[in-house]
C-alpha cells in the first residue's frame, strides 16, 4: 500500500491564507472600470471581503459539508465567494452565466445548494422561484445589486459579527463541478482540497520561471472549470501575481491593451 504526502498547504484556505500573509499589499485582481481603465485590489483588500463574507455564511447557517453555489461569470466576487465559503468547510458550487434555466435547476437541486449568489438581477428573475420547488435552498442573493437580498448585505451582516476560517483537511471536499450534460444530465464531480492544491503544486514545479519575477497576467479561462482555477487562479496566488480580468472572451485583445501594465 502506498502513502501519498501531498505538498503543503495541502488545502485552500492555508494556501490563501499564506499568500495573504506574504503578499498582503501586492494587487491580485484588475477589473475594467466604466472608463475602460483597469482598477486593481490587492490580497489585504480581497481578503477583508473573504473574511467578511464568510462571516456572513455562518451567520446564514452555512457549515461544514452544505453546498454554496455561484451563477456569474469571472469577477472578483467569484473567489471572494469560493474562500468565504472553504473557509466554513463547505463546498462551492460554481454555475456559468451562459446556461439553461433547466440545467441550473437541476445542479442546485442535484448539490443541494443551501445559499446561492447570482450575479445579475436578470439571472434572479429567472431563478427566483425556485425555493418554491427545491427545500434546500434556503437564501438567493444578487451581486448587482443593494439592500437585503444583495451579497453586499451578507459581507455587512459578517462585517459586524467576525468568525475565523476553518482549516480543511486534504481531503475535505472543496467543490463541486458539473460536466457540460450533453448526453443526459449533468454529472457532479467531487474536488477535494488536496486534488486543487497538488495540481497547482505540480504545475508550478513544471514552469519554475514563473517563480523568478512578479507573475503578470491576464485571466481568460473560467474559473468554473478546474483548469482555470489550478492553472490560472490558485498558481498566480501563490506566486504573489496579479491577473487582470478579461470582460469577454470576444474583448480579449482590447484588454491586453487596455491593461498594458500588466505587460
Amino acid at each position: 500500500m502506498h502513502t501519498f504526502i501531498l505538498d503543503k498547504p495541502d488545502n485552500l484556505i492555508d494556501w490563501w491564507e499564506e499568500s495573504v500573509t506574504k503578499f498582503a499589499d501586492r494587487r491580485l485582481f484588475g477589473t475594467k472600470n466604466k472608463n475602460g481603465v483597469y482598477e486593481w485590489l490587492t490580497r489585504k483588500e480581497v481578503n477583508t471581503r473573504i473574511d467578511n463574507l464568510r462571516a456572513g455564511l455562518a451567520q446564514l447557517g452555512v457549515n461544514e459539508s452544505d453546498a454554496v453555489g455561484i451563477i456569474a461569470n469571472n469577477r472578483v466576487e467569484w473567489p471572494v465567494a469560493a474562500f468565504a465559503t472553504r473557509g466554513r468547510i463547505a463546498r462551492f458550487v460554481p454555475m456559468y452565466e451562459a446556461e439553461l434555466v433547466q440545467i441550473w435547476k437541476y445542479i442546485i437541486t442535484d448539490s443541494q445548494i443551501k445559499v446561492l449568489f447570482v450575479s445579475k438581477p436578470e439571472i434572479y428573475e429567472k431563478i427566483k422561484d425556485f425555493p418554491k420547488d427545491i427545500p434546500t435552498l434556503k437564501h438567493i442573493f444578487v451581486i448587482e445589486a443593494e439592500g437585503e437580498h444583495s451579497m453586499a448585505a451578507v459581507e455587512k451582516m459578517g462585517a459586524a459579527k467576525p468568525v475565523s476560517p476553518q482549516s480543511p483537511k486534504a481531503d475535505d471536499i472543496a467543490e463541486l463541478i458539473y460536466t457540460s450534460g450533453t448526453t443526459g444530465n449533468p454529472k457532479g464531480v467531487l474536488l477535494s482540497h488536496g486534488n486543487f492544491t497538488s495540481n497547482s503544486h505540480a504545475g508550478l514545479k513544471m514552469y519554475p520561471e514563473l517563480k523568478k519575477n512578479e507573475a503578470l497576467t491576464l485571466a481568460i479561462l473560467p474559473w468554473a472549470h478546474s483548469y482555470g482555477q489550478t492553472a490560472e487562479l490558485f498558481a498566480i496566488i501563490r506566486l504573489g501575481g496579479a491577473m487582470g480580468l478579461a470582460e469577454s472572451a470576444s474583448t480579449i485583445v482590447n484588454d491586453i491593451f487596455r491593461s498594458n501594465q500588466l505587460f
